[in-house]
């Protein structure tokens, strides 16, 4: 007795796109480096001197708060309460110092772009940044929607050990 096996045949692929003809894609391009430019002409030169100062004025106002800071921390004085109350302080300040300095350096960042032509693009996709956001942060590294992937991806949490079944003796019993 012989058995019989059916063959299954191979799964069919997906139809390839044609390729593009040269001048379509010569079209495309153009219509792509246009819309780029659109974009980005509200960055003049009298713009981008105007953001240029004011970003040096915003660093220059976090150096001095910073310099003020460190003024201010002088020497513990006080009993117990009043040094613990410093030291709380002086954590804050750390804090407070470390966003400082995260903003000081993007600060910085920009200031450099303007400085090599490459300001208002989004550092990891190359697409122009809004208006809209680099008006309101001129310091900003990335494209709106480049910052929602970052956050999204950050928002999901870490697959970690499951403690669900911790104390739970019905569970093993039947096992």
């Amino acid at each position: 007795m012989t058995k019989k096996v059916a063959v299954k045949a191979a799964p069919a692929k997906p139809a390839a796109r044609p390729a593009m003809s040269p001048k379509v894609a010569a079209a495309n391009a153009a219509k792509f480096a246009a819309a780029k430019a659109k974009a980005m002409a509200w960055l003049t030169p009298a713009k981008l001197k105007e953001i240029r100062t004011e970003l040096v004025k915003m660093r220059d106002d976090i150096l001095e708060t910073v310099r003020k800071q460190q003024v201010e921390q002088g020497v513990d004085n006080g009993d117990s309460v009043d040094q613990a109350s410093q030291s709380i302080e002086k954590e804050l300040l750390f804090e407070l110092s470390d966003n400082e300095r995260n903003t000081l350096d993007m600060i910085e960042a920009a200031i450099r772009k303007i400085d090599n032509g490459t300001f208002g693009r989004c550092e990891a996709t190359q697409k122009p940044i809004s208006r809209a956001r680099l008006e309101a942060i001129p310091y900003c590294r990335y494209s709106i929607e480049y910052q929602n992937q970052i956050e999204q991806k950050s928002d999901t949490p870490e697959a970690g050990p499951d403690f669900s079944t911790i104390g739970d003796f019905e569970a093993r019993a039947e096992s």
